[in-house]
């Protein structure tokens, strides 16, 4: 394959990225580039000034340059895209001092430690500059905190009370700085090192406990008791992790019919397994049971993860996907965090960290089913997240950096991973019913979330009993999941009386998948504090099996392999740019 000359447009984009990793030392992390002088990120107004100043330069940059060829084209529609929602977030106060249970400064103060190299003094003298800077680090996102408050953007009670357990973890039994000074004192360096970061990691652990204190005196008497964000709060939330604009009531309807063929599909499954009277939460509870289908242990869960990827890895490249000697590394990893989330992290740019696969698992969590679980692993390694994204790394003779690293929307991204799910068992891969049952309910869970997404933050009325009834769920069941809530502690939710409230969130999401406790409380927090998030999934696996009906008609005598290569080669894009990519419209 020839090598395709660098354009101006890709230039702009470039450095585009390379101001991102000096604003954001996590991307930089991310990329596998060196720490910038900036060991974490400034999380001030300081800070969200510099964001808006490299969003609207960028934006002018990209506008005044001409594009000279196909990939420009598309570059340029998807830069302007993305730089376009990022600006409008910004200016409407949802970016500075967010505060949620899964992506805000709590969260990347810690996380980024996790994918540092320690391999040499400098690596570990860079992780001790990052312990090092995270007293300043929290003292910015207090100011960012009240900055927010004052624009009217407290954070919710349970998106407060859901932190403060996180950091009650971090500076007690699941210490992420403590856990860093254990590694380096079983390295080479510990001699040299330890003194030094044994005074960062108290004085880290102590900003922590103090900013969780500070959280709990200053910020909670302002926390909202309102869960909902409204409708053009939801539409900017939606827009960034879609990259297109959508018919929330258009999508909602469609989620409930989706609900009702899928729980139909599990019905059928059910059946077969287990006999004609056999209910949907029956089977699941005696697939749970079944010691054929358990695993126990994180370290046997490990195994069994590594096991199902290299087979997937084998199996697909090359036949339905084109794979590179780099892109077969997939490692499956266990997460220090212990918060219950799932993921996949991408492979440096030079291939030297591969790309991983993480599962977080909470304290306690020592039973894991197989048969739920295969699934998962198709969705974040092999043909899922890594294909796609370890595919858009590969892509150094064609596109620009920013298009193989830096650009990244939910609906592209997870919608991927999703219509990857459902790839395997069209491929023959989930032939064991129970499998195909697990399948089943990770799509069951995607499209219930939907619901309840779109449901809790545009104040829709709440499920109706005839359609709890049609999708399986008896009104007895709702009604003891709702007694059960976890969120009855925070007090009673700011909703009117037939709405959607977080409640119901947790009833609904309850009666409606397979998924234990611990798990579901961190999924269902997430859904209260990140509207448009939890839809992107099933809307965007909507769009690509749209996008590949579209390619089929438009080339009958391509191969699926054909598609995948074609549409993978593109990197990541907002989901209004991906047709154009492939020149169907």
């Amino acid at each position: 394959m020839s090598v395709r000359e660098t354009s101006p447009l890709d230039t702009v984009a470039d450095q585009y990225v390379d101001a991102m990793a000096d604003l954001s030392p996590s991307f930089a992390i991310s990329l596998g580039r060196p720490l910038p002088a900036q060991a974490i990120e400034d999380f001030s107004t300081e800070g969200e000034q510099a964001w808006l100043s490299l969003i609207t330069t960028t934006i002018d940059r990209v506008r005044q340059t001409d594009t000279v060829d196909q990939v420009d084209k598309v570059t340029k529609a998807a830069l302007l895209q993305s730089l376009q929602i990022d600006l409008e977030l910004y200016e409407a106060g949802e970016v500075l001092g967010a505060l949620n249970n899964i992506s805000t400064p709590v969260q990347s103060i810690r996380d980024g430690l996790t994918m540092m190299p320690n391999n040499t003094k400098a690596d570990w003298e860079d992780i001790i500059r990052v312990i090092e800077a995270v007293p300043n680090a929290y003292a910015q996102y207090q100011q960012a905190l009240v900055t927010a408050v004052n624009r009217d953007r407290a954070p919710s009670r349970v998106q407060l009370q859901a932190v403060l357990d996180d950091l009650a973890q971090q500076t007690s039994s699941h210490n992420p700085f403590m856990r860093v000074f254990d590694q380096l004192k079983e390295s080479d360096y510990s001699t040299q090192l330890q003194s030094r970061m044994r005074h960062g990691v108290e004085k880290a652990t102590g900003a922590t406990r103090e900013f969780a204190a500070w959280l709990a005196d200053t910020i909670a008497p302002h926390a909202s008791n309102t869960d909902h964000v409204g409708h053009e709060r939801y539409m900017l939330h939606s827009a960034q992790f879609l990259g297109m604009r959508i018919d929330p009531d258009e999508i909602y309807a469609w989620a409930h019919e989706e609900l009702i063929r899928i729980h139909r599909e599990q019905q059928t499954i059910a059946r077969e397994l287990y006999g004609n009277d056999t209910t949907v939460q029956d089977a699941m509870r005696a697939l749970n049971d079944d010691p054929a289908y358990q695993i126990h242990g994180t370290q046997a869960l490990l195994s069994w993860m590594q096991a199902v990827s290299d087979q997937a890895v084998d199996e697909l490249a090359d036949t339905h996907f084109t794979v590179t000697e780099h892109m077969r590394a997939l490692e499956c990893m266990i997460s220090p965090a212990g918060d219950g989330g799932i993921f996949y992290t991408a492979p440096s740019d030079d291939f030297s960290r591969p790309g991983r696969m993480w599962w977080a698992v909470p304290p306690g969590e020592n039973v894991f089913h197989r048969w739920q679980e295969k699934t998962t692993v198709y969705h974040e390694g092999m043909p899922g997240h890594h294909m796609q994204l370890s595919r858009a790394v590969a892509q150094k003779d064609t596109l620009n950096s920013w298009r193989r690293n830096a650009c990244w929307f939910s609906g592209h991204g997870e919608g991927w991973a999703l219509y990857a799910e459902t790839l395997m068992d069209e491929l023959g891969y989930l032939s064991d019913p129970a499998e195909r049952l697990g399948m089943l309910d990770a799509q069951r869970l995607r499209a219930a979330r939907i619901l309840v997404d779109i449901g809790l933050h545009l104040a829709k009325e709440r499920p109706h009993v005839s359609f709890l009834h049609e999708i399986g769920i008896s009104e007895q069941a709702y009604k003891q999941a709702l007694r059960t809530s976890p969120y009855h502690g925070l007090g009673s939710p700011s909703s009117g009386d037939d709405e959607w409230n977080r409640n119901d969130v947790w009833a609904f999401m309850s009666t409606n998948v397979a998924m234990e406790p611990a798990f579901l409380q961190f999924e269902t927090t997430r859904y209260l504090g990140w509207p448009g998030q939890a839809s992107s999934y099933t809307v965007g696996q909507r769009e690509w099996f749209r996008t590949r009906e579209a390619f089929q008609r438009a080339y009958p005598e391509a191969s699926l392999r054909d598609f995948h290569d074609r549409a993978l080669s593109q990197g990541g894009l907002p989901l209004a740019v991906l047709n154009q990519a492939l020149e169907l419209s």
